[in-house]
């Protein structure tokens, strides 16, 4: 049976993954139910769900066993803006947001008080890169390692530096 419900408490520990359902028109609490997942064995795929948030529940008759199928939207959690027909993202609780536009070929990702931090092997970017600063500060760019350019512009001015070789000092 479909049953709506408001998550009243999140598992921990051994029930991570878990959270309990109220059922007002019951006046039921549930045991820990399941929360919907895409992908939970070799691949996994992690969202929290937060207390008060309303909840889609498959449930047997006596309320006793079942899952929490799905999420839902409410009048007080609403879609983030940038949510649309063709946009598929997340926006976190800190206001952070990552999310992909496919009419416009964009992906976004809005994070002004977070840190980013990407660990790979070998990082290949294709196409032009721009780097900018808060007006109000310098915009550094520290590296550590070598960088290797066939031509590097540099400065207001446009300064120019080039691969270049000096020829060898010969004798006589």
């Amino acid at each position: 049976m479909l049953r709506l419900g408001i998550i009243s408490e999140i598992g921990e520990g051994e029930n991570k993954g878990y959270a309990r359902v109220s059922f007002d028109e019951n006046g039921i609490v549930s045991g820990w139910l399941a929360m919907p997942s895409v992908s939970t064995r070799t691949t996994k795929h992690w969202v929290p769900v937060e207390v008060n948030a309303q909840v889609a529940c498959l449930m047997d008759e006596q309320c006793e066993q079942g899952a929490i199928v799905l999420v839902l939207w409410s009048d007080e959690d609403t879609p983030p803006d940038w949510a649309g027909p063709n946009t598929m993202g997340v926006m976190f609780a800190d206001g952070s947001e990552i999310f992909y536009d496919t009419e416009s070929h964009k992906l976004t990702v809005n994070a002004p008080d977070a840190e980013l931090s990407i660990k790979c092997k070998n990082l290949i970017v294709e196409g032009d890169v721009s780097i900018k600063g808060e007006i109000d500060t310098k915009g550094d760019i520290s590296v550590t390692g070598d960088i290797t350019a066939n031509e590097v512009t540099a400065g207001p001015l446009g300064i120019k530096l080039t691969a270049h070789k000096h020829p060898t000092a010969g004798t006589g």
